[in-house]
């Protein structure tokens, strides 16, 4: 499944926090209303699952997915693609959670890495926690990009396939050896701003070190190498609802729709030059 270009970006409107970026309405975007459909932050409920797979039509393209809190959402967009592929996943959190009844947040890769069609998933710039009790088996399907050397040669060493962090070597020597080990051409990326600094952008999870830029030139080189088959974006802050309009919250919609904005030219860019040579 090709990817095929901006009339694919999707914005999932389980609550607010995408209507007021303004960068994002540069670009053609369709919506789905998800906001009537209960039980789905931080963790989904079989029928409310149900009711969101439904709603997912066509292809795979950009989806933005909101807050954080609905990360899980890439599990539905993973199940649908046809084919063997691989995952590249940007994120603060590992999101391997184990012993979750539902599917959730913090543990939806666990999920997916059960998928047949997924042959690999390469997890970039993760803390070190939050992966104990993980099945050896789907953990041997992972390959652990820290973006730091890990405090303790313990938590390092959990994961069997890892590559040195990326502070050692840079971004775009890591990517490329990333890339050098995907074993399939189709790849899905998936990335959670709470892996890049505050600075970066703003969360309402604890965030990691990672630059903006740093991430522009890992998803150009991804694109150029391969084939992207689709790509979701989670990570706005999700301020109290009676705090919208604070000046916290104001902050953090200018920051992450800037952020938005830069990695869908990023994408789009590289795509563009691809299909030019």
């Amino acid at each position: 499944m090709p990817y095929v270009g901006p009339k694919l970006i999707t914005l999932l409107q389980f609550d607010n926090v995408l209507t007021f970026q303004e960068d994002l309405r540069r670009f053609p975007c369709r919506v789905i209303d998800l906001r009537d459909i209960r039980g789905t932050r931080l963790l989904c409920r079989s029928s409310s699952l149900r009711q969101i797979a439904k709603r997912l039509k066509g292809e795979t393209g950009i989806t933005f997915l909101g807050s954080g809190d609905f990360h899980y959402v890439s599990y539905l967009l993973l199940r649908r693609l046809k084919g063997a592929f691989s995952l590249i996943l940007f994120d603060n959190h590992a999101d391997l959670k184990p012993g979750y009844t539902y599917l959730a947040c913090g543990s939806w890769l666990g999920f997916a890495l059960k998928l047949p069609n997924l042959q690999k998933a390469f997890i970039i710039g993760a803390q070190e926690d939050g992966i104990s009790g993980i099945n050896s088996r789907l953990l041997a399907k992972v390959v652990y990009v820290p973006y730091r050397q890990a405090a303790t040669s313990e938590k390092w060493h959990r994961f069997p396939n890892r590559l040195p962090p990326i502070r050692e070597q840079g971004m775009q020597k890591t990517i490329r050896a990333v890339i050098s080990l995907v074993p399939t051409e189709a790849v899905y990326v998936s990335i959670d701003k709470d892996v890049l600094h505050e600075k970066e952008a703003f969360t309402n999870w604890e965030q990691g070190a990672m630059e903006l830029e740093e991430l522009l030139t890992a998803l150009k080189e991804i694109v150029r190498a391969k084939e992207v088959c689709g790509v979701d974006i989670c990570g706005e802050m999700y301020p109290d609802p009676l705090g919208l309009f604070s000046p916290t919250a104001r902050k953090a919609t200018v920051l992450n729709s800037l952020a938005n904005a830069k990695i869908i030219e990023a994408i789009l860019g590289a795509q563009i030059l691809k299909q030019a040579s």
